[in-house]
């Protein structure tokens, strides 16, 4: 009689290859300088519409400061292509992990997330035609146009929506990595551990529990803000190991 058993037994995708070390190490290589680059764009773009978002009539300063939000939108638009872009490098690596999470994490991260950032940096352009139409001029204020520059500029509910959204494709980046130990699994659970305070910062503001840039939230964002930096790291200097999966593997007695 010949029965089958059906053992899990972990192999290695590529990983003995050169060229499979090759392609580890420019994905990671990529996708790292991309997050680095995502991250500087859109910190640099906070800083440049700081001077449109936080005054009093966001729309006749918008009119002013014409040059500040043209570049705080690109920024907005580079960040938001450099974050989307990394699922897409990735890809070809993390589906041989886990196909479904893998597409999931390019469809939420690389289309969904990609996406509000258009929208958020074609809102930013907008007060510039409506600055010129609605503000009451320098000096003065529009109350109709301190309303509608407000809800232009508001960066609170368009960060809760955009946190949601990130979270969850880098939830299902991180199990990927976790599962195929292609970086350390250190580095996959602190990212993990970190992504609910990162939800509940936004979330309590949303709420008004904690107010949007307190120190409250400040800390709550700061762990999964580190790791994604110590992640970009890891992944330029050190790129990917081997993808490890467990395979099924049939063996036959008689």
């Amino acid at each position: 009689m010949t029965t089958s058993t059906d053992v899990r037994r972990p192999h290695t995708i590529r990983g003995g290859t050169a060229a499979g070390v090759r392609e580890h190490k420019a994905a990671a290589r990529t996708a790292a300088v991309l997050y680095i680059t995502g991250t500087v764009a859109g910190l640099l773009a906070s800083a440049v519409t700081a001077v449109v978002r936080d005054a009093a009539d966001p729309l006749s300063a918008a009119a002013q400061h014409s040059g500040a939000v043209v570049t705080g939108a690109l920024l907005a638009l580079v960040m938001g292509l450099s974050l989307g872009f990394i699922p897409v490098v990735l890809l070809p690596v993390l589906r041989r992990v886990n196909e479904v999470l893998a597409i999931g994490y390019l469809i939420v991260r690389g289309a969904v997330e990609t996406s509000c950032y258009v929208i958020i940096a074609i809102a930013i352009l907008l007060t510039l035609p409506l600055g010129g139409i609605i503000a009451a001029g320098p000096g003065t204020q529009s109350e109709a146009g301190v309303r509608l520059g407000n809800l232009l500029l508001s960066s609170d509910a368009a960060n809760a929506v955009l946190t949601l959204v990130f979270c969850l494709g880098t939830a299902a980046f991180y199990l990927l990595l976790h599962r195929s130990r292609i970086v350390p699994r250190w580095i996959a659970v602190w990212g993990l551990a970190a992504i609910p305070l990162y939800v509940a910062a936004y979330v309590l503001t949303l709420y008004s529990v904690i107010d949007a840039g307190s120190t409250g939230q400040a800390l709550m964002v700061t762990p999964l803000a580190v790791q994604e930096m110590v992640l970009a790291v890891w992944m330029f200097s050190r790129g990917f190991r081997p993808a490890v999966l467990t395979a099924p593997a049939v063996t036959a007695a008689a």
